[in-house]
């Protein structure tokens, strides 16, 4: 590509923070290329699950206040938050709903309350969509439809993986474009650009490679998990932003390991888990250990979460699903009275045979199919479990596991899978100023370079909040976006 096409943005990756800033630049007429590495464009964002947090909306009916969003945010970061970025989350996060459901015409009027948040603050929509590929897709539509009327506003690259920032070296180390491999020729392009927008996501599923990778590098200790993230979630933006531009890599110790992804029966032992989304247990779900009893406050942080998987359920002997010894097993249990709150995404994780729909007596099956110790285990001790649970919810007395906020009584039918802990999100990545600009290890901005959505760290600190990473991609996006608009 020639340099005449100097006046353009480059945006590396296609989840929700690259579409934001794409459609945000494109609707002002300012031209963009984009690299996408997979053959499709939605990245890990349009799995996403739970929803995406927003105060104070109208579709919320609490007292919710953004400092208390902010508060959440912070305890939950454990003091390694920027806090210019969570002011930057948690203030812009009414108008990020806004411009979802008034100009994109997005549902987003269910709130539920997740793990670790003092309100109900997190919006999906009402029908059967999961949130992530309603947005994403709404997104990807309106680009679309502006590529057709205007052809030479956007151009993108599929199957494109990058392989190299260019600057022209100097003092600033301005950045000129980037070079990207055409994964079908395995040729290697130049695409010049006045700013670049790295959007390339995490680094969760970087354990193809051992030799170049992050997780081996910084936390060689997670790679006995699986991943929820797609095998492209290999760190490239950071590597790459590293070795040729020098730019700041901070907290990257810092992976969240999500607690519940679901293990498929058939294949207990995949690398790749269907994440169990937070909402399961913010409708009432609750969680029990391969022994039949409650162990952990289930809408805690989810560090707190996955720790207690890891204290009380590990798997100790050959069994008849064949889950390795010393892997971790929990089992997600659902009120059919909480059915109707969810019912789009029980359904679909019925279909496809991670939950199930029976009785006590089907749960106790499982139970003694994971522990073979369980056959001293019955049916009415598991009903006397819920039976306790149950006194809690009707506020007849405390939570011994400090749990607060609950859905329905359990009662059958009931549905149940088996979860546990998955590689779900890299809260650590490049550094970056309010303005999303990256930061270089002599703490300078590297001018026309920016890092939004996952590739980029400080906002989520120690442990990132169910509902704030699709919110970290709109708010940043549009921020992106606005910066390169006014120069």
């Amino acid at each position: 590509m020639s340099q005449s096409s100097s006046n353009r943005t480059i945006v590396v990756g296609s989840g929700l923070a690259g579409l934001t800033t794409t459609l945000q630049l494109i609707s002002q007429n300012h031209p963009v290329t984009m690299i996408e590495k997979t053959t499709k464009l939605g990245g890990n964002s349009i799995k996403a699950s739970s929803g995406i947090n927003g105060v104070p909306t109208i579709y919320q009916h609490n007292d919710d206040t953004v400092e208390a969003f902010k508060d959440d945010t912070l305890k939950s970061g454990k003091g390694l938050c920027n806090p210019s970025l969570v002011d930057e989350l948690t203030s812009r996060s009414r108008d990020a709903i806004e411009w979802l459901t008034k100009d994109l015409k997005i549902d987003l009027s269910s709130v539920t309350q997740l793990g670790g948040h003092s309100f109900a603050r997190t919006h999906k929509g009402a029908g059967k969509l999961p949130p992530g590929f309603s947005i994403v897709s709404t997104l990807i539509k309106r680009i679309e439809e502006i590529q057709v009327s205007n052809p030479d506003i956007l151009t993108i690259h599929k199957n494109s993986r990058l392989v190299k920032i260019l600057s022209d070296g100097g003092d600033n180390n301005k950045v000129s474009g980037v070079q990207y491999q055409d994964q079908t020729s395995n040729e290697v392009k130049s695409e010049y650009g006045v700013n670049v927008v790295l959007a390339t996501g995490g680094f969760s599923a970087d354990t193809q490679n051992l030799e170049t990778s992050l997780l081996k590098q910084y936390r060689p200790d997670l790679l006995q998990f699986a991943s929820s993230n797609g095998e492209q979630t290999t760190g490239d933006g950071q590597k790459i932003a590293l070795r040729d531009v020098n730019a700041h890599l901070i907290q990257m110790d810092q992976i969240q390991v999500h607690p519940t992804g679901f293990i498929k029966p058939e294949n207990v032992a995949s690398q790749w888990k269907f994440l169990c989304g937070e909402l399961m247990r913010g409708i009432g779900g609750i969680l029990l250990s391969p022994n039949g009893y409650r162990f952990v406050n289930e809408l805690t942080t989810r560090d707190v979460v996955t720790e207690a998987v890891m204290q009380h359920c590990q798997v100790k002997q050959e069994n008849k699903l064949g889950l390795p010894v010393g892997t971790y097993v929990s089992v997600l249990v659902v009120s059919g009275d909480d059915y109707p709150k969810a019912a789009n995404h029980i359904d679909f994780y019925a279909s496809q045979g991670l939950l199930q729909k029976g009785t006590l007596e089907d749960l106790l099956k499982l139970l003694q199919s994971i522990n073979p110790e369980n056959d001293k285990l019955t049916t009415t001790k598991l009903q006397q479990t819920f039976d306790e649970y149950n006194e809690v919810v009707k506020s007849k007395k405390k939570d011994t596991l400090n749990r607060t906020v609950f859905g329905s009584a359990i009662s059958s039918p009931i549905y149940f899978g088996l979860t546990t802990p998955v590689l779900h999100f890299a809260m650590g990545g490049i550094e970056v100023d309010s303005h999303a600009h990256v930061i270089n290890s002599q703490g300078q901005i590297i001018p026309n370079l920016y890092a939004v959505g996952e590739v980029s760290a400080g906002v989520h600190g120690a442990n990132r909040l169910g509902g704030s990473s699709l919110l970290e991609c709109v708010v940043f996006g549009k921020k992106v976006s606005q910066e390169i608009l006014s120069h």
